[in-house]
């Protein structure tokens, strides 16, 4: 995508939404009384899990949180704590889910398996360890971090940089990367080779937010990543191998462009940019089922500085085609989006100290 010059406003982008053979969307809260809530997924039976930064993950059970575990160690200041959960799409035979969080010592991706009533979380395995964690300088920013599965059938994971400029382009640094592996957090084939560490799929990422993983393999890709910009450009990025072009050297220098085609004219082009100002996007689905009707096949992007839903429709060669916006405003910051039981949208709030909800958006 060609950048605009430097400096120059997207206030007035996107244009209206355009509302030909668009749903109506049913807009629903599910719980509220919640505090940063970071992430959902769903059982195959359609229960409810979702996860608050504090390090609680919960289920919903008649519109009432239940928790069914408390994580120990998590390291909740700034940006960290108890972060991305998915629910493993072979949940029938093994009953595992993973969640990333922030330790005083690292980033970490865990499994657990989920008991036959699920009222308790057993058999914790750290299957990625050793991401980079700030606990000094920037105390928990940039943390990440996103764990999906995709059409592959792997676990793919983003990670924040944490506000450290050698992390992005260090090949032995799981920071400011996006990871694939398998279900134990072992590498696959298809990732980078030496000398990266052979978990990283790309690299020179500033702050993964979120994963939109295609139900199949598509343009090319399983999937496209969400970043967050400094002082402009936030990116949506396909999910190549290869740069991804962030590298905020000497020091932690934010001046620099996100995807820097100066310093690294192979970096991966984005397919999407906000230019200035940014708006913070964070987790993202692919709206699909017939009942989106237009927005069937669009990627819905949770947007917390700028408090809506962007709709990211592609054309045939996975190129930003047109964007739109949903709910601009009715609910505050927006974490996560994520498509459950039904083809609907789940959206979580992160406005904190009590006031958060996750809300069913159903179109009919």
């Amino acid at each position: 995508m060609e950048h605009k010059p430097r400096g120059t406003s997207t206030q007035d982008l996107p244009a209206a939404l355009d509302t030909t053979n668009a749903p109506t969307l049913d807009r629903q809260v599910l719980v509220d009384g919640l505090t940063n809530v970071w992430d959902v997924g769903f059982l195959p039976d359609e229960t409810m899990l979702f996860t608050e930064r504090a390090g609680t993950i919960s289920k919903l059970t008649s519109g009432k949180k239940v928790v069914i575990a408390t994580v120990a160690n998590v390291y909740a200041t700034g940006e960290g704590g108890l972060l991305g959960f998915t629910v493993d799409p072979d949940f029938v035979h093994n009953h595992f889910v993973y969640a990333c969080y922030t330790t005083p010592q690292d980033i970490r991706v865990s499994r657990w398996k989920v008991n036959s009533d699920v009222t308790v979380l057993t058999d914790q395995a750290n299957i990625i360890t050793g991401a980079p964690v700030n606990t000094k300088t920037f105390p928990g920013r940039h943390s990440g971090c996103r764990p999906r599965f995709g059409a592959d059938g792997n676990l793919w994971v983003g990670t924040g940089d944490v506000a450290i400029g050698t992390n992005p382009q260090d090949p032995k640094s799981l920071g400011g990367k996006v990871l694939r592996t398998d279900r134990d957090g072992k590498a696959v084939s298809g990732n980078l080779g030496a000398p990266f560490d052979p978990r990283i799929f790309n690299y020179g990422h500033r702050n993964v937010q979120g994963l939109a993983m295609l139900p199949t393999e598509k343009y090319g890709v399983y999937g496209f990543s969400i970043e967050h910009g400094s002082g402009e450009d936030d990116e949506v990025n396909p999910l190549r191998a290869g740069n991804m072009g962030w590298n905020p050297v000497p020091e932690y220098n934010e001046s620099v462009p996100l995807t820097d085609k100066a310093k690294y004219p192979d970096a991966i082009d984005s397919t999407w940019e906000s230019n200035i100002p940014t708006i913070a996007p964070s987790g993202a689905t692919f709206l699909t089922g017939a009942r989106w009707k237009a927005f069937n096949g669009r990627i819905a992007m949770a947007v917390l500085k700028d408090e809506h839903v962007r709709l990211l429709e592609l054309d045939d060669q996975g190129k930003l085609k047109s964007e739109s916006v949903l709910f601009a405003g009715e609910f505050g910051r927006i974490r996560s989006a994520v498509q459950g039981p039904f083809s609907n949208l789940y959206l979580t709030t992160d406005n904190g100290k009590g006031g958060d909800k996750i809300i069913r958006i159903s179109p009919r």
